[in-house]
């Protein structure tokens, strides 16, 4: 197999299917208009006009036959090996197609995806996993049946699951490759050129959807794929096996949270909906195609782990796969937040007992905050301690000193989360994080460190105890992971808003000084409207050309109709009292809106009933 040029193979195969799915998905929404099959506009799904259907025909037909014949061609015995996946996908894509003529009921489905897993999970060597072969069979049935709905789910948005599926093929790609294993690599390739090909269609505004004949496809396919990698990864069976998990979290978190948000609402999950985490970034403000690129990008991150695992060893591997989740968690959470639905489904949700349905729909995530961050910071001090044995070891560690790791473990968890619940870390809220709050943070877990550093030393007396390189380098990643955690949901909200593209309200701010400062923080704090400040007005010759948190003082007062000019401005907010009848005309002339600081705030405090337009003074 070593002889053959696999990467011309690999190079050929991906643009034959990239160019069979360009070619026959326009014939496939053409047959999809004429036999009816169309999905038309509803109050639960995201497309304004109606779209053929069919387009998981194209790709079936740019996977299936292409992986039948030329495989075999060049490599031994990969019928004998993915054979079973094949009739599987077929299986499952029948199913789809089925779903799609005649709506289906979800058991039946179910049932129907449950018999295509039986079959891949046939031909799999469960008996060399004893005692675990029992619990292997449900599970592998449990992953291949929950991946297929989150690709179905993940179909929400113009080019999502088309685009995610073939990000995620092209790092099962490089990660075969890299493995050695080019029989999957083939395969992998093959999907992503049929994605890719489907994509010049689907990417927004689409002009066909895949339809469940495609999502049910792509997801059973490669769900099916890191079920037979984990199969043939021998001793290595689980970090190959959550290597190729990892790159499947997107999916798995949009699954998990649409799938808690509609149980607390007594909604089929299977039905359509405006919960998944791409229309949570749309309410934020951002298009549907910078959503669909967000989520693309948080994609690319797990992918880029699973490839670079092949050059880490297995714990530093295991170390930023660690951060990932908790990074991903963060932006779940975050997400969970977002209003999308009625003030009359909060009022419900808040009436009944448990802390998920706070935690996902009343954004309340506070509730019982003070036990989660314990526990967030108690997996962030393991973490940090390993990073540092990793960094000070050159990314190895030898058996005494895992065992070191172990030992001055529980010391180092113990005095660190004492002394920051001492400090008063706990009664610090996420979203007002400032400067006193990180002083706090960096103190204690200064302290923490130092403390813990003396009673190892005079626990272990030299002998066991962790090195004092280990410790500095510990205490620094500890702090600054513990910040980082903290400042996650300040960060995303200002990443997010400078991605914001929908419904902004852009505002000019007469006034650079405390006031005005503060109306921009409150604007960008804002939960009832979206704001992009453009700039600042100030008389002061000091403030021009300075910024304030990146927003530029654009000129004096006196510039107001040149900046209405040169800029797209909705509204002007006045801060300060020394501003003259003249502004208020230009505005007037201009057509613009305008109302004074106080105005403002009270229509913060109103949550934006009162429209801005009317002249305050």
């Amino acid at each position: 197999m070593s002889a053959q040029p696999f990467g011309l193979i690999h190079l050929l195969l991906g643009l034959v299917a990239l160019g069979l799915a360009i070619v026959m998905t326009p014939v496939a929404g053409r047959l999809a208009g004429k036999i009816g099959l169309v999905a038309y506009p509803k109050s639960d799904r995201w497309h304004r006009s109606p779209t053929p259907l069919m387009g998981g025909v194209a790709m079936f037909v740019a996977i299936l036959p292409l992986f039948l014949i030329v495989p075999e061609m060049v490599a031994a015995n990969t019928l004998d090996r993915f054979g079973l996946l094949m009739i599987g996908a077929s299986l499952m894509f029948v199913l789809g197609l089925i779903d799609d003529l005649k709506t289906l009921p979800p058991y039946v489905k179910l049932l129907g995806q449950i018999v295509a897993a039986c079959v891949l999970v046939v031909g799999l060597p469960i008996g060399r996993y004893l005692p675990w072969s029992v619990l292997m069979v449900p599970v592998t049935i449990f992953w291949i049946v929950g991946l297929t709905n989150a690709f179905n789910l993940l179909d929400n948005m113009d080019g999502l699951a088309a685009g995610i599926a073939m990000i995620v093929a092209l790092t099962l790609f490089g990660f075969n490759v890299l493995q050695g294993d080019q029989q999957t690599a083939m395969l992998c390739i093959i999907i992503a050129g049929a994605c890719g090909g489907f994509l010049v269609f689907n990417f927004n505004p689409a002009r066909i959807f895949m339809g469940d004949s495609g999502s049910l496809l792509l997801g059973y396919v490669l769900s099916g794929i890191v079920v037979l990698g984990a199969a043939k990864a021998g001793q290595e069976v689980a970090l190959t096996l959550l290597v190729q998990v990892g790159v499947m979290a997107l999916p798995i978190l949009d699954t998990t949270l649409v799938t808690v948000v509609r149980s607390l609402h007594h909604r089929p999950i299977s039905q359509g909906g405006r919960d998944h985490l791409s229309h949570r970034l749309v309410a934020l403000g951002l298009n549907e195609r910078s959503a669909v690129l967000v989520l693309y990008a948080v994609t690319v991150l797990f992918g880029g782990l699973a490839v670079a695992s092949n050059y880490l060893s297995g714990l530093v591997t295991v170390l930023l796969g660690c951060l990932l989740v908790l990074a991903i968690g963060f932006f779940g959470i975050y997400l969970g937040q977002v209003r999308i639905y009625t003030q009359a489904d909060y009022e419900k949700i808040r009436s009944q007992p448990g802390i998920v349905g706070k935690l996902v729909l009343g954004g309340s995530w506070l509730y019982k905050r003070q036990v989660a961050e314990m526990v967030l910071d108690l997996m962030l001090i393991c973490l940090g301690l390993l990073a540092a044995y990793l960094i000070r070891f050159d990314g190895t560690l030898e058996r005494r000193f895992v065992e070191q790791f172990a030992s001055v473990l529980p010391w180092i968890v113990s005095i660190k989360l004492v002394t920051l619940f001492a400090a008063g870390v706990y009664r610090s809220i996420w979203r007002y994080m400032g400067s006193s709050d990180l002083v706090r943070i960096i103190l204690a877990s200064s302290i923490g460190s130092g403390i813990a550093t003396i009673a190892i030393q005079l626990v272990f007396r030299g002998e066991g105890g962790a090195p004092r390189a280990v410790l500095l380098v510990d205490c620094l990643i500890v702090t600054g992971l513990l910040i980082g955690a903290r400042m996650s949901f300040v960060l995303l909200r200002d990443l997010l808003a400078r991605l914001r593209k929908r419904d902004l309200v852009r505002v000019l701010i007469v006034g650079a000084g405390d006031t005005g400062e503060l109306v921009l923080r409150s604007m960008a704090r804002s939960r009832t409207r979206a704001y992009r400040v453009i700039g600042f007005l100030d008389d002061d010759r000091g403030m021009g050309g300075r910024a304030i948190h990146g927003v530029r003082v654009l000129g004096p007062s006196s510039s107001l109709g040149e900046v209405f000019e040169r800029e797209h401005v909705d509204e002007v907010v006045l801060t300060t009292n020394r501003y003259s009848d003249d502004l208020l005309s230009v505005c007037r002339r201009h057509g613009v809106a305008f109302r004074d600081v106080g105005a403002f705030f009270r229509a913060q405090l109103e949550g934006e009933a009162q429209p801005a337009g009317v002249a305050v003074r």
